[in-house]
């Protein structure tokens, strides 16, 4: 299933509690991640060969393994990363929910957005600096 799929096939609402949970600061940007997933339904993706591959991974600093894709994978502009195809390996054990969440809060905090989420995208970029105390 291509992403684009995966954001056509959900509503916001049903994937918000998920975003909140891997991402706590999303919990107090609602309306931004809002705007995020209503511009990405309205864009037009560009067909791309590439996969967001969703497997065991591990956190090379801490050990922690843990189920998710490859940053570099969300590294492109949304109109390509829309288009990519979304694989899940056989022992991921994620919900369609769960790893919609997921790429949401990558595509927004990776990917290359389009203009018109500038404002939003400094706005979520600045809470992130001050919850870290940068």
């Amino acid at each position: 299933m291509k992403l684009q799929q995966y954001f056509q096939a959900y509503e916001f609402d049903e994937i918000y509690p998920q975003i909140g949970l891997m991402y706590p600061n999303a919990r107090h940007e609602r309306e931004l991640f809002r705007h995020a997933y209503e511009i990405l339904l309205g864009i037009t993706p560009v067909p791309s060969k590439k996969q967001i591959r969703y497997q065991l991974m591990e956190d090379p600093n801490t050990k922690e393994v843990f189920f998710g894709a490859d940053d570099s994978c969300f590294n492109g502009p949304w109109n390509v990363l829309l288009g990519k195809e979304v694989k899940k390996e056989p022992k991921v054990d994620l919900t369609p929910e769960e790893m919609l969440a997921n790429m949401l809060l990558n595509v927004v905090l990776i990917g290359r957005h389009p203009h018109s989420f500038d404002a939003d995208y400094n706005a979520i970029a600045g809470a992130a600096r001050n919850s870290r105390g940068e």
